[in-house]
């Protein structure tokens, strides 16, 4: 009987080994798909950004709106501006609204997140920009209009310890 006891426990301690060695396994497996998952979704979030410059190094009549109407008030574009601006405004900050998002769930290291949100800073900082989101930050995640008034607050708090004023448009360098 103390031979098949012995040979019972021996049993079971191997299929502890086997479990725990089971379990090393899938937690490196999971590590390795989470690196995976976030190469893809870092990817996707590089391309849509590429898409949507794109449009402005592949398609002259494109950078020329852009060129007139970034500087111009919103009131002084045509209908057919207006559209386009809208359409594009709103792309773009849906595009930094999913950044924001990626950011949160980290899918978006700090790093990449800096750089993106200094490109934010610099956009928002226009008073083109500025005058959109004013305008329509209700089609943008909450998440998105919290950042952009945090960064907003920044640029005014820089603006004043330069000694200008809060309405100024403020080009950041990043």
């Amino acid at each position: 009987m103390d031979i098949l006891q012995a040979l019972g426990n021996l049993g079971e301690f191997i299929g502890a080994m086997g479990v725990v060695i089971s379990l090393i396994y899938l937690a490196q497996q999971l590590s390795s798909n989470s690196r995976a998952v976030r190469a893809s979704s870092f990817n996707s979030m590089v391309q849509n950004s590429l898409r949507l410059l794109e449009q402005l190094y592949l398609d002259s009549e494109f950078a020329d709106f852009m060129a007139r109407t970034e500087n111009r008030p919103y009131e002084e574009l045509s209908p057919a501006e207006k559209i386009r601006w809208d359409a594009f405004m709103l792309a773009v900050y849906r595009h930094y609204g999913n950044l924001v998002y990626q950011h949160r769930v980290n899918a978006l290291d700090e790093q990449m997140w800096e750089a993106y949100r200094a490109d934010l800073k610099e956009a928002v900082s226009t008073a083109s920009w500025r005058a959109w989101f004013d305008r329509n930050r209700a089609v943008v995640s909450t998440a998105l209009q919290d950042e952009v008034d945090c960064i907003l607050t920044e640029l005014e708090t820089e603006a004043s310890a330069r000694g200008g004023s809060t309405g100024e448009t403020v080009i950041a360098t990043a």
